[in-house]
């Protein structure tokens, strides 16, 4: 049997292992308070909220949090047969014994395992979960680096997610796992550190499967690698959770993830190399690089400014593009019926929310954008309030303040609870509750829609405008 084969059939067997369960002290299901993710929470504690695909994940934030020496994100996935608590019950996380400086989140997954369980499989659906997850953390907190641990079944996730999801991540540990299909792509071999932990006497996973990983990870080039085998352990705790070596691991990954604006930039080009860039990752990533390469002296350093005010550049003209096509259709649209939703408003929320600290965006659509963080504010409130006190009345109030947030950028979030809510109603609403939801859903989509795609033609248009004027710095992309 290759060792590729004797990993998946060790991996086969880890349905229905639960290793640590919460303890008589520890928090429960119930017992810990929902709070919507933002600067206002109560920081220091842990708290419950559900994404937009409607699974719950319990986070925890630092006791305090500085702009100017931003936190980190960290994400803790479980393994196979376990549940999101898990995280939190067998690291001492909610006592800020475990990343107390950084934002810790403790996700589900989307793929169904055994029982009530749900797993983190390769694939779009649960990529796109976690990859919404750190999305709408960066949207509320701000982040530095993007770290992501995975146990068992969460580590094999890991590998994949940070060759599938590269922009998005920047270290992953890797813990009693194995790496199967994995997109090894030319920046994660850059961007991503890689730590692989495994105890070396784990029957579930064999630790030659970390061996294995290793050497693929080295044979593909990767720049940051580090392999911790923990002696001592016996079969059965082999494959248990071990807090100070995770921590560890992670401290080596704060080492090897030093801010460097040529990284920085890498990640900008490597975003704008795609036919649809997300703007939010090339304009954040840019300015970073234009902050950072301040420090970087002689010709190199002047090399660099020049080639990252290239790429600023573009973000301004792009920026100037979209506000100059989403004023004409406002005009256009003036004589439309007051208060009606219209397509340039799609467009606007998606631009808003990759340029809102953008002095260029703000001076173009000054009171738009004003309106828009007024109208954030209230959607925040209305997930709340459903999220704690969900009946038929606050139902209608949310329904209400999606129906008159038509410039927030977080509305989204609000739909997409709205369209979980309708096809499986919770407990104090009905069916026929939602038919206000649906109505105005039937109305918008087709608007949202054209607003998207007249966003992202722009995006491209430009983006391929640039490649063409600037070829040099694609090379090998």
């Amino acid at each position: 049997m290759t060792p590729t084969a004797y990993c998946r059939v060790l991996a086969a067997g880890l349905l229905g292992v639960v290793l640590f369960g919460a303890s008589a002290s520890a928090q429960k299901y119930g017992e810990v308070d929902k709070v919507a993710p933002s600067m206002k929470a109560p920081m220091g504690q842990t708290l419950e909220w559900t994404s937009a695909e409607g699974k719950s994940y319990w986070y925890r934030l630092p006791h305090k949090i500085d702009p100017r020496k931003p936190p980190n994100l960290v994400l803790m996935l479980h393994g196979t047969g376990l549940t999101w608590g898990w995280a939190f019950w067998n690291y001492p996380i909610a006592r800020g014994g475990f990343r107390g400086n950084d934002i810790v989140i403790a996700p589900e997954g989307m793929t169904p395992g055994g029982g009530d369980t749900f797993n983190f499989i390769q694939g779009k659906r649960d990529g796109d979960h976690i990859a919404g997850l750190i999305g709408h953390f960066k949207s509320k907190f701000p982040i530095d680096k993007v770290y992501v641990y995975g146990h068992s079944q969460g580590a094999f996730f890991c590998y994949w997610f940070a060759g599938a999801y590269t922009q998005l991540v920047d270290g992953i540990v890797a813990h009693a796992g194995n790496v199967l299909s994995v997109n090894h792509n030319k920046l994660a071999k850059e961007k991503v550190a890689i730590g692989i932990l495994h105890g070396k006497a784990d029957a579930v996973v064999s630790v030659e499967c970390a061996y294995r990983t290793e050497k693929i990870y080295k044979q593909q080039g990767y720049k940051k690698i580090k392999l911790t085998v923990v002696e001592g352990l016996n079969q059965r705790s082999g494959h248990w959770p071990l807090p100070r070596q995770v921590g560890e691991m992670f401290d080596w990954l704060d080492q090897v993830n030093a801010d460097s604006p040529q990284l920085a930039l890498k990640v900008a080009l490597s975003e704008l190399a795609k036919d649809s860039p997300d703007l939010k990752i090339v304009a954040s990533s840019a300015y970073k690089a234009k902050s950072l390469a301040r420090r970087v002296k002689g010709d190199e350093g002047k090399t660099l400014r020049e080639t990252i005010e290239i790429v600023v550049e573009f973000l301004e003209e792009v920026q100037v593009a979209h506000a100059s096509t989403i004023e004409e259709a406002k005009k256009a649209a003036s004589s439309t019926k007051r208060g009606s939703f219209q397509p340039w408003m799609a467009h606007f929320r998606i631009v808003n929310a990759s340029f809102k600290e953008s002095k260029v965006w703000r001076k173009s659509l000054k009171s738009l954008v004003s309106k828009s963080l007024r109208e954030e504010g209230a959607i925040d409130a209305a997930l709340g309030v459903i999220s704690n006190k969900l009946n038929k009345k606050t139902l209608g109030q949310a329904v209400a303040i999606l129906q008159r947030s038509m410039l927030a950028s977080n509305a989204d979030e609000l739909q997409r609870t709205f369209s979980r809510m309708a096809d499986d109603p919770p407990a104090g609403t009905k069916e026929v509750d939602y038919l206000g939801f649906r109505q105005l859903t039937e109305k918008r989509t087709p608007l949202i829609e054209e607003g998207r795609a007249t966003a992202a033609e722009i995006t491209a248009e430009h983006a391929r405008e640039f490649r063409q004027d600037n070829p040099e710095l694609f090379a090998g992309e």
